[in-house]
């Protein structure tokens, strides 16, 4: 795991592939809590929001440009969802579409009487999981893409 010894910005703690692994950790972690919707949830956007961290540091922005993107993991995924395409860049429009899906699925289930045929109890959790796997992966190439470059 390489560290920023500088320290200016707190993302530099961890460099492109260590927030890569720690995404993955992550997504790992919210598969193994299924039963609690909230728990897998929450792992989901951890580790999408880490995996954009990933991209960040690849691109190796200023802590200027760091800070538009926000303090927390739930903050980069909301600037990416509300990101246009220059902004987004080199992140795709279905990374983009998968950050606003992530922040649509609610953490809780709104109370209701309604039971919603075909959908097994967990499925907002892998909805979840599913859409954060997706930004995950397009991060990664992202990477990949942006440290051949520089290599």
């Amino acid at each position: 795991m390489a560290v920023d010894e500088r320290g200016e910005h707190w993302l530099r703690r961890l460099d492109a592939g260590a927030w890569l692994r720690a995404a993955r950790t992550e997504l790992a972690a919210g598969e193994a809590q299924l039963e609690s919707r909230r728990v897998a949830v929450t792992h989901a956007r951890r580790g999408a929001g880490m995996a954009v961290n990933a991209v960040l540091m690849a691109q190796g922005l200023g802590d200027d440009e760091l800070l538009r993107w926000g303090r927390s993991y739930i903050d980069h995924l909301r600037a990416l969802a509300d990101a246009d395409e220059a902004r987004a860049h080199p992140l795709s429009a279905a990374s983009r579409a998968a950050a606003a899906q992530l922040l649509a699925i609610p953490v809780v289930p709104a109370s209701s009487s309604l039971i919603q045929l075909g959908l097994s109890p967990h499925s907002a959790a892998q909805q979840a999981l599913t859409a954060a796997r997706e930004l995950v992966d397009d991060c990664a190439e992202v990477v990949a893409r942006l440290s051949s470059r520089t290599a």
